[in-house]
């Protein structure tokens, strides 16, 4: 993998998000819902919690209606939410919520931005049950499945803001490198930043490994001062390695370089 060019933007689209409930006859807009932070797990929460009170068990299709009709009606409180027809909007990120299937889908629009101007844009899948705590991120056009995330990442401030359009972009570059394909890892040189939060602010770290390495080193940016040492599989999972980076800057505050 290449170092990262800093003249490129990789950012989620902003215009709303739309909710479609499985058997409900209209889809909720939420014209003022850019960011998925701001739904994603409190939609996942809400459609759990219908799951719970109307004692939903897989098949049960009376119950699945009763659940959605109770979801549906959650969101017809909330005044973040206005029912609408599919072709009325065009939002950036779509829901869907089947309760009878016991899936959770969003679909996201991701834009690419260089420093020539010119820019791109793609839709990710990402796919995962109501009642569990995994989510896959997959390419719709092609059906490979680039990365997965679960909920206790997804709840992490400003995750579908800052890092997983980073991972995405990553990911469709080259998607055997989050796969846990070790073999291809280990033949490659890899050279990345990435950000963490420590303590209510996010410092910038460097991931360098040489070529036919098992392990790689994480580094102060931009002193390149090695504080960590890894095996090679952590790069299988890029949210949960910058967990265990934070943790070790957190319980070692002198391993923050003061320039981050």
């Amino acid at each position: 993998m290449n170092s990262i060019d800093k003249t490129t933007r990789v950012e989620l689209a902003g215009s709303g998000s739309t909710v479609e409930i499985a058997s409900i006859p209209c889809q909720f807009h939420a014209a003022k819902c850019d960011v998925p932070d701001q739904l994603f797990v409190p939609l996942l929460s809400a459609a759990q919690q219908a799951n719970d009170i109307m004692a939903l068990r897989l098949g049960d299709e009376k119950a699945a209606q009763r659940a959605a009709s109770y979801l549906a009606g959650e969101l017809l409180r909330d005044n973040s939410f206005l029912p609408s027809r599919s072709w009325m909007t065009s939002p950036s990120h779509a829901y869907l919520i089947d309760l009878l299937g016991n899936r959770f889908q969003m679909e996201a629009r991701v834009f690419n931005t260089s420093n020539d101007k010119s820019s791109s844009m793609y839709v990710l899948r990402v796919k995962g049950a109501i009642r569990g705590d995994k989510f896959v991120v997959v390419d719709p056009v092609t059906g490979v499945t680039l990365f997965s995330f679960t909920r206790f990442e997804a709840e992490k401030p400003d995750f579908f803001a800052r890092d997983f359009p980073f991972i995405a972009q990553e990911a469709r570059k080259n998607p055997s490198m989050f796969g846990g394909g070790n073999d291809v890892l280990a033949d490659g040189l890899i050279d990345l930043m990435i950000g963490v939060p420590v303590d209510g602010r996010t410092v910038t770290v460097r991931i360098q490994k040489q070529a036919g390495a098992l392990s790689f080193e994480v580094k102060h940016h931009p002193t390149n001062e090695v504080f960590m040492s890894m095996p090679l599989g952590a790069l299988g999972n890029i949210p949960r390695l910058a967990e265990i980076v934070s943790r070790q800057l957190s319980a070692n505050a002198t391993a923050a370089s003061p320039g981050s």
